[in-house]
Order: C-alpha cells, then structure tokens, then sequence
C-alpha cells in the first residue's frame, strides 16, 4: 500500500516547530455547561496552537464528548457572567475562509437500510461536493448529446464554474486522499456497501475521513476501536508524521504516549493543561499524588487541633476567637476539598470458581470454518489453570469464531475439542448486546429483586453493589439509553462479574472506559487466580495482564509462552514485512499501467503560448527573489527574543509568522506553475 500522501499531493511539508505552535488556533473563555444538576464545566478555558497533538483524557462523563461538541458548534455552553467567547484564527487560504473543524466520531453514521457504498460515503461529511460532482456528471452526459450551440456554451460555462468551486474547495484533493487512506488501510473495493463492512472495516473509513480532511483542527473520538494491530501501527506512524493540530479523546495508552505533545484532563468542571506526553503526565501525577498525601497529612493535624480548641468552653477560647472559628471552618472545607480530588476506586473482584482441574480445554487437529471460509485446520491448542493468554490477530482471522468454539457455540468440522467437566466459561461481549437500552440498573442487575447473590456467596442491594462501579444512588433507575458508551461499558462489566468462572474470555473490555476504570480492571485481572483469554487491541493492557499469546497466523495458532511483551517485536517485523510487499505491488502495478498507457498512445505535448515563453523566461528569478525573502523573515525569527514578551511582541511576531506562511505558499505556487510550463517546453 503506497502512502497516501505520496500519490499526488500538494501537501507542504515545511516543518515549523516551535514557531509554527505558537500560532494560536482557538481559545475558549468563560465555558460553563451543565445539565440539571451535574455541571460539567464551571467557568474553563482552553487554548489550542497551530501544530499542537493534544491528548483528552478524564473520568466518563465528565465532559470529553461534550468539549468535542463545544469545539465543532454542535453544542452551545450555558449563558454566564462574563459570557463564553469562542476565539478562532483568521486564516485565507482555509477552505471556509478561517478556523474550520472535522470531528471524526467514534461509530461511523449510517441511516437505516442504507446503501451507500464506500467510495460516496465522503459525501455523507462533505454534501457540498457531492452537489457538485452530481452536476458535473449531468453536464457530462448532456455534452454527449447534440445540441445548439448556445446551448453548449450554455453547459460549458456552468462546468467552468463548478470545476473552479471544485478547485476552491479543495474537492479534488479532499476526494483523492480519502481514496489512498482506504488502500492504504486495506479497503480496495470501493462499491462495497457500508453496512455490510466489519467494525475493524468501517473504523479504517473513519480514519480516511479524518486523514484526508483539510480543516483547521481534527477531533479524533477513540479513533483505535476495533482496530487491529497492523492498522493500528499504520495510523500511529500518521498521527506522528503529520503536521495536523488534533485533539484526540483515546483509552490507548501507547498512542498518546507515542502521538501527543499535550495531555488535557477534564475534572471538577476544570480543563487542566500538561505540556508533555501520558508517559510524562503519568510521572507529573504521581508527584502530584504524593504532594496531595502529604498536605492532607498537614490539614489532618491542624484539623485535630482546632478541632480540640473548638470544643473548648467559649470563656476558655476568649473573645477574640471570630477569625480562629472562620478559619477552621475553611480548613475543613480545604480537606474535603483535597480529599475530593484524589482517584475515586473503582471496586472490582473477578472470582474464579476455585476448580482444582489443571487443564481446562484441549484441542487436537481441530478444523472449523464460518460459512465457507475455513478458518483453522489441524488446530491443536491448550488452556491451563492459570493461562492469561492475549488473543492477537488481523480483523477478520476467527478471533471471535475461535471463542464461540471454545464455548460450545460452534462445532469443529474434523478433530476433537475436550473441555473439563462442568466448566463455566464467562464472556464479555464488545458488542454489549445483553443491555437493552430502555432497562435500568435495576432491571438488569437485580433481576426484579432488590438484592445480588454474588460468586462468593454474599448477598448485596443493588444500589451497593453499584456504587463499586462508579455509578450513584440516581442512576439506578435511570434508563440505559441515557448513559455514555463507558458507563454501559461499566455496567456490562457489573453484570458479567456477578457470575464465577473457570475461564473468563474479554472480548475488548476496554473499549469507551476512562483510564483510571482500565488501570483498576487491569491490576484486578494480574491479580485473578483463574484463566483469562484477552482480545484486546490496548498493548499496555495485554503487557501488564497476559503471560501468554496466541497469535492468527495462516489459518492456524502460533503460541508465544511469556505475554506480549515477547510476542511485539515479532509482530512489528510481520508488519514491516507486509509494508514492503504491498508498496513493491503497488510500484509493480503503477510501472504495468504506465507501460500500458504507452503501448496504447503516446500522450500528445502541448505547445507553449508566447505569452506562456515570456513567463518561462523570467519566472526563476521571481521564484530566486521571493526565496530571499523568505531566508529574511526566517533569520528574524531565529533572532527573535522570547524572553519579555508583551502584546507589541506577540502581535510582531504573528506578523513575522504570517509573512513566512504567505511566502511559502507563494513559492509552492511558482514551483507549480514552473514545472507545467517547463513540461511544455520542446
């Protein structure tokens, strides 16, 4: 698969660092939103550079998709004292002549019975260009047919104007890119209906979209879902390479490690800022923990005191005590205040059902297929007490069809499956099917009764057993279509623990959690006695959890004894390997189709205009001329003192930034327009 960004476009790519991020894209100020009770941001700020990679972490519910909304005019903020101001950058060469967003949403839209094919689904983000392109296509017909010739001239002017609100646009290039993701992701059918795609297939659509798309800023909502690894490693590499400002809601730890120069983390109605990656923001909290620890030790003591001096007479504490009572009074709002912002616990317990048995399924020169398809042949595979085994392999290989075998659900075709007697096999369905949308809470958990017989044979309330998962006492008859992708995420979790099990299979538990819910479930399942079969794309998941990998290969089980962490250096040489063989097809195929092209006619060179030799002529000193220029504007921002900067310095050097940007697309555009003069030359 050839890079998409090789096959044509005219992308610049100059890279600005520092200066170009001290562009300021938008700013936020007096944001305030809430709904009835729960306030989601109390009076935030948030200000976006040119070129920033911003990672969105927080707690579910707490504001990320309601920040997205914010930020692409879907949602309005509250009205407030001072009001919220949305302040976005002035930029002429943008398509929609100034700030412009593309949020690129978790699931991919699709109306009911729909039948658009891949290739058009573009037109779903970008109804203007497919107006456009449908006149284009009507003109076209009609121009076949023979008509006056006022009448043509008629059609020929209207094709002028759309083809120039194509150019305008950007169509073209919008159109082209979104067709090279696609290959590049391993999408080649374009007249495939949408509907009919894989989640791993629509989420590589989705990535093409938000590739491709010109705005001044992407929004990217857990992006890596049902991705698989491959793809995964594909989009990170563009994420890393692109000079693109994003803001990226994601549960992937490695990815915002590895792609982002900012962490924000939405709290408390906040929009807290840190400069760095999650690694360095993972450090930057423990310190802060640590920091937290210690001032409440320091508040606990002064707390006792005053507490002591408190409940003395009031002879004892004499008259001049007014300012001593007030200040206890904010020292026990200063404690629960600190209190209030550490970690929440997730309460979780996996139980597995105590069985003695060592070898829990066994699987001799097994073969089975789904539909047609065979999926494996002469499987043979294990699974011990104890096995923590990663489950890894391409979108489409049998991860799913191998599960339902396991289970019982699917029959192998040839060889045998032997499973221990009575064994309970637990699954935890990335679909989240068993939660139907108008139920609540407590229809689900408590089955019609207000108590939870749970695996170590406890009873519960239901509302107790909640609370473990983060949920209150008002969301237990709350019903669940009301509730946000991590939240039924939660509760599907809550249901599913209720029950021991042998084997425990998780099918992507950690897709729409938060990243405290993730690391809490994490240490729970390194914990667990039983055994474990994780299909999971979170490599720091499948790190921390597994001490085994199975890994799709060719219709078969390759084992890897020792958890991901042995099996991911092998994984990136298949990758690399398989990048080599597509890009050689691909130079393969482009050199047959260029050879073909000439065999058949020989492309006919267009003369030059008088008016167009002229041009030749003086056209490489114009582009020499602005070059000098642009090394003057660049030497002066090398020199520029950041040291005091003022509102004259700040507004000098957007100046300074803005000329360097105007110069170097004025010389992309000679560049242009010297090589198609030149390609006419004799």
């Amino acid at each position: 698969m050839t890079h998409p960004e090789k096959e044509g476009s005219n992308k610049n790519n100059i890279q600005f660092g520092f200066l170009h991020i001290m562009n300021i894209l938008c700013t936020l100020k007096n944001l305030n939103l809430s709904f009835g009770t729960k306030i989601i941001f109390k009076d935030a700020f948030l200000t976006v550079h040119k070129g920033e990679k911003i990672g969105l972490i927080g707690p579910n519910g707490k504001g990320k998709s309601c920040l997205f909304n914010v930020l692409s005019s879907k949602l309005n903020p509250d009205q407030s004292s001072p009001p919220f101001t949305f302040d976005k950058t002035k930029d002429s060469k943008n398509i929609e002549g100034g700030f412009s967003v593309f949020l690129v949403p978790q699931e991919i839209p699709l109306h009911e019975n729909d039948t658009i094919n891949i290739k058009n689904y573009i037109f779903r983000f970008y109804p203007q260009l497919e107006e456009i392109t449908r006149e284009l296509d009507s003109i076209n017909l009609s121009l076949e047919k023979p008509s006056s010739h006022q009448e043509t001239q008629k059609l020929v002017n209207r094709q002028k104007t759309l083809l120039e609100a194509m150019d305008h646009q950007q169509g073209w290039n919008i159109i082209q890119l979104y067709e090279s993701y696609l290959k590049y992701f391993g999408l080649e059918d374009f007249q495939k209906k949408v509907s009919s795609l894989s989640g791993g297939e629509k989420k590589k659509i989705l990535l093409s979209l938000g590739l491709s798309a010109p705005a001044t800023l992407i929004l990217w909502d857990e992006p890596t879902n049902h991705l698989d690894l491959d793809t995964i490693k594909r989009f990170e590499e563009e994420l890393s390479t692109s000079n693109k400002t994003f803001l990226m809601i994601s549960h992937d730890r490695y990815l915002l490690s590895k792609c982002t120069s900012r962490i924000i983390h939405l709290n408390n109605g906040q929009i807290d800022s840190f400069s760095g990656n999650y690694s360095d923001y993972l450090e930057h909290q423990e310190l802060k923990e640590k920091e937290r620890q210690k001032l409440v030790a320091k508040l606990k003591n002064s707390l006792k005191r005053e507490t002591e001096w408190m409940r003395q007479g009031i002879k004892a504490r004499g008259c001049r005590s007014k300012k001593r009572v007030e200040n206890f009074h904010k020292l026990s709002e200063s404690l629960q205040e600190i209190k209030g912002q550490a970690k929440r616990a997730l309460n979780l317990s996996v139980e597995d059902s105590k069985r003695k048995t060592k070898t829990l399924i066994e699987m001799n020169d097994a073969h089975f297929s789904y539909g047609n398809a065979p999926l494996f042949k002469e499987l043979s595979l294990s699974l011990k007490k104890g096995d923590k085994v990663g489950l890894l392999g391409p979108n489409g290989s049998g991860k799913t069809s191998l599960m339902k075998v396991l289970m019982g659900q699917l029959d192998v075709l040839k060889g045998s499956i032997k499973r221990a007697e009575d064994i309970k096999i637990q699954y935890f369905s990335q679909d989240r099917d068993e939660l139907s949308p108008e139920k609540t809470p407590f229809d689900i958990l408590g089955e019609g009764t207000d108590f939870i017989n749970l695996p170590d044979g406890s009873r519960k309330h239901v509302s107790s057993y909640l609370k473990k998962f983060l949920f209150s006492q008002d969301d237990l008859h709350r019903p669940l279509k009301t509730f946000s992708g991590g939240e039924r995420n939660r509760l599907q979790m809550a249901l599913n623990l209720k029950r021991p099990g042998d084997i425990w299979i998780f099918d992507e538990p950690t897709n729409d959690l938060d990243l405290d819910t993730i690391q809490v479930l994490e240490e729970e399942l390194k914990q667990f006695g039983g055994s474990l079969i994780l299909i999971s794309h979170d490599r720091t998941f499948l790190s921390t959890v597994t001490n085994k990998v199975w890994l799709i290969q060719k219709n078969n089980i390759e084992v890897f004894v020792g958890g991901y962490e042995q099996v991911e250096p092998y994984l990136e040489a298949i990758i690399l390997e398989q990048q080599l063989i597509d890009e050689n097809e691909e130079k393969n195929e482009s050199k047959e189709i260029k050879e073909d092209k000439n065999i058949i006619k020989a492309p006919q060179k267009i003369k030059m205009t008088n008016k167009e030799k002229m041009r030749f002529k003086v056209i490489e000193d114009e582009i020499q001329s602005e070059e000098l220029k642009l090394e003057d504007i660049q030497d002066k921002l090398t020199k520029f003192d950041y040291s005091l900067m003022d509102q004259k310095k700040s507004e000098e050097l957007n100046q300074l930034n803005q000329k360097q940007e105007n110069l170097e697309n004025k010389i992309l555009e000679l560049y242009e327009e010297f090589e198609d003069l030149q390609s006419k030359m004799p």
